[in-house]
């Protein structure tokens, strides 16, 4: 172990350029049909827009069914908002609706329980079957395409990946999708980070069609949205693959409190809201480098938390201006760390901690990080501490 805390030292040193997987445009059936029961149970917050519409009207004498009732009732504990989606890509296709990932344990907290959160599982699957909802998502085929063609128009064939891992360092994810449904609000909103599985995890961002305004004539109908918003929509969550890694690698020395979630609405965890706040500096810089001043100006009009958000940003700025030094975001975790500290210096975050390899989230974060370090740039000595750290992980497993 000595030997690979002194290798720990200087593993950042030697980061490498990574290859960038753009963004692929996609539909889910799986977000379709938590989406539609979503809107049958009554959910407030369910868009209202002609595909939603028409599909609420078709299915409207199917809203006594299980799966329908039971989500009504678990909004009341917490199984609400954006939970229901998120817990939906840990499923595998419907019908069947088995959970193909284990999902983490709080969306079984919010649902109510283990049993409850497993007999929606259960009711869900059986809503698909007794509704046809699978007839139904292969006949709206042409709708579907409709609204994919309106989000490749709106990225336009830009590059979105490289900027942003040249701002990261690495490439932390294994795949990244943008799933259109118009089941959810326009923008990004229900997106995750899948990480509970082998390799990188996978960045899902769950996109709500824009439409038109239609007129005279003219019905509503999906249509492209400005670059940058859309940049500004799938950019957030790939970015958040690696403030996970570079948060897990700075917790024990990282002592923010709830002061940083200020100007965070719905927000109180301090974990949370620093990843939020470093997260949004990315994103307000990777738009002002690719859509110019004004569309960084008007994200950042509308950022909540500006206080610690001027200090982050200069914490990147300082990151970008010395990248011998730092060579991807895992190595400046002091410096984004720093704004957040009770004295305003930068910690010391250890990357690489053989201590803590036996901890599943840091571990499993690592390891992440050290795969898209390794896919970059073979390193005897990187592929060394990653043999290290799997093999605790495969003794822990056991």
């Amino acid at each position: 172990m000595g030997a690979l805390r002194r290798l720990g030292a200087v593993l950042l040193l030697a980061a490498a350029p990574a290859r960038a997987a753009q963004p692929r445009i996609a539909a889910d059936a799986r977000l379709d049909l938590v989406g539609l029961v979503e809107r049958l149970s009554g959910d407030p917050v369910a868009p209202r827009n002609p595909a939603a519409d028409a599909a609420a009207a078709r299915f409207a004498r199917f809203k006594d069914l299980p799966a329908v009732r039971a989500l009504a009732r678990m909004r009341a504990t917490g199984f609400s908002g954006n939970a229901p989606a998120q817990y939906a890509v840990y499923l595998s296709s419907p019908p069947d609706l088995r959970e193909a990932y284990p999902p983490p344990d709080f969306f079984a907290t919010l649902a109510g329980g283990k049993a409850a959160l497993e007999a929606w599982r259960a009711d869900l699957s059986d809503f698909a079957r007794a509704s046809g909802f699978m007839a139904w998502e292969a006949a709206r085929a042409p709708e579907r395409e409709a609204e994919l063609a309106a989000a490749r128009a709106s990225l336009g064939g830009r590059d979105l990946a490289a900027p942003l891992v040249r701002l990261l360092g690495v490439q932390p994810w294994s795949s990244w999708t943008a799933l259109v449904s118009p089941f959810f609000p326009q923008g990004g909103n229900a997106s995750w980070v899948l990480e509970e599985k082998s390799g990188r995890p996978e960045v899902l961002v769950v996109y709500g069609p824009r439409w038109s305004r239609g007129g005279w004539l003219r019905r509503p109908r999906p249509a492209p949205e400005p670059a940058a918003r859309f940049a500004a929509a799938v950019w957030p969550e790939a970015a958040f693959a690696m403030a996970y890694a570079v948060y897990e690698a700075c917790r024990p020395v990282l002592k923010a409190t709830a002061a940083a979630c200020a100007g965070l609405p719905g927000l109180s965890n301090a974990e949370d809201c620093v990843q939020q706040v470093w997260v949004r500096a990315i994103v307000a810089r990777l738009l002002g480098a690719e859509f110019g001043p004004a569309a960084e100006a008007d994200y950042r009009a509308h950022w909540p938390g500006a206080a610690y958000g001027a200090r982050v940003s200069a914490a990147l700025s300082a990151y970008e201006a010395d990248r011998a030094r730092y060579p991807d975001l895992m190595a400046a975790g002091g410096l984004l760390a720093a704004p957040f500290q009770p004295d305003g210096r930068a910690p010391s975050c250890r990357a690489v901690d053989p201590g803590r390899f036996d901890e599943a989230v840091y571990a499993r974060r690592l390891s992440y990080y050290l795969d898209a370090r390794l896919r970059a740039r073979p390193d005897p000595a990187l592929a060394r501490v990653r043999a290290e750290l799997e093999s605790v992980r495969a003794g822990d497993a056991r």
